[in-house]
């Protein structure tokens, strides 16, 4: 009997433990499936932007365009002959004040010619003194003559005669001229301020007239031609003057290798448009360039920056934000990107100032776009001052 009884209760302590385990596995699969998965929060782009409200800009106006000298000139020879002399100056790089010697030709030739003009001019004199002798003594005899009054022949009283004997001289005179400018241009003088970019002969040289000796640049004032589009033309200061309405406006240069500034002036405007880039030019000038502290050299590739009108309402973005000329993307109130129609106004270092096309007065601004970037895509905005 005490055999049954404990296998008896071995049976029933198994069951029970069984049905416990069933149960606790019940429980535990019941709360499984109450309990919901923990949520995962979507992931959006961070895309760095910068918040813009419209202000009041002192628009610039920047240009480019090469240093010349406003006076170049290939210098010729108007005689020919031997070069017999040349400055110790007359290299490249060299500078000439006005009026100094350059050069010399073998002038001999030339003080012959003078010097027989000269005899020429007084056989020329002397021949029309005798023929007024002969003119007036033709007249007195004519009227001595008992003939005064009839009408004497112009050939009676010698008037072609005197008239031929004053153009030979007229042209005796501009013989022994035209001898003495020959005489004078074998000295080969600078006719102003004068650097020397090119050099073409030598002592001994051989020249014709019309020979190409050196090419001189006037170093008194150098001239840059700035190229500008309508729209620049629009952002320049006004000023009262109608004739020279730019007269004054002070030009900052600079060269963007060296880092190297010069201050010019504007000195006029093109009133005609280039046949290729359809633009009109402002002519800036910079006097005695190369005598500055800092010189200015002809050939230099210039940048340059016009201070121009004030506008309101500009939004200031880095210029890496544009899409295009016409396109920014917009992050919404909605953290959704839109594309945003623009208008730009002008550009400075690595700005650009817009007006968007729709009235709005604030907006996020994508700083850097990326290719990828879709309309009504979610982002998340991250605001970062770029300039």
């Amino acid at each position: 009997m005490s055999i049954i009884n404990k296998k008896s209760l071995a049976t029933i302590a198994d069951v029970t433990c069984i049905g416990l385990a069933i149960m606790i596995n019940s429980t535990l699969s019941a709360n499984q499936q109450q309990t919901p998965p923990p949520q995962v929060m979507p992931q959006y782009p961070v895309v760095s932007v910068s918040e813009v409200l419209p202000v009041s800009h002192q628009a610039s106006v920047t240009a480019y365009g090469e240093v010349k000298s406003r006076n170049q000139l290939a210098l010729t020879s108007q005689v020919s002959g031997q070069i017999t002399y040349l400055s110790a100056k007359f290299h490249t790089g060299k500078t000439f004040k006005q009026g100094e010697l350059l050069a010399e030709i073998e002038p001999i030739v030339y003080q012959q010619a003078l010097a027989n003009a000269q005899a020429s001019l007084a056989d020329a004199q002397l021949a029309l003194a005798q023929e007024e002798l002969n003119s007036n003594q033709a007249a007195q005899e004519w009227q001595q003559s008992g003939l005064a009054n009839e009408q004497a022949s112009d050939l009676v009283l010698r008037k072609p005669q005197l008239v031929a004997a004053n153009a030979k001289y007229t042209m005796a005179k501009k013989e022994v001229e035209k001898a003495r400018y020959d005489l004078a241009q074998t000295k080969l003088i600078a006719p102003f301020d004068a650097l020397i970019v090119s050099k073409k002969v030598h002592v001994g040289s051989n020249v014709q007239a019309g020979t190409s000796l050196a090419d001189l640049y006037d170093v008194s004032l150098f001239e840059v031609s700035l190229p500008l589009s309508a729209q620049q033309w629009q952002l320049l200061p006004k000023a009262n003057n109608t004739v020279e309405p730019f007269a004054n406006i002070e030009v900052q240069l600079a060269d963007e290798t060296s880092h190297e500034q010069w201050l010019a002036e504007v000195d006029r405007y093109e009133r005609h448009l280039d046949t290729k880039s359809r633009q009109r030019s402002l002519v800036a000038v910079v006097k005695h360039p190369i005598a500055l502290a800092n010189p200015l050299f002809p050939g230099s590739f210039v940048k340059a920056t016009i201070k121009g009108q004030k506008i309101e309402q500009l939004w200031k973005l880095p210029a890496s934000a544009l899409i295009d000329n016409n396109t920014v993307w917009q992050v919404n109130d909605e953290d959704l990107l839109v594309q945003l129609p623009i208008k730009v106004i002008f550009s400075e270092n690595n700005a650009v100032y817009i007006q968007p096309i729709e009235p709005l007065q604030q907006a996020k601004i994508v700083n850097r776009p990326l290719s990828s970037y879709l309309v009504n895509m979610k982002v998340a905005a991250k605001t970062e001052e770029l300039l």
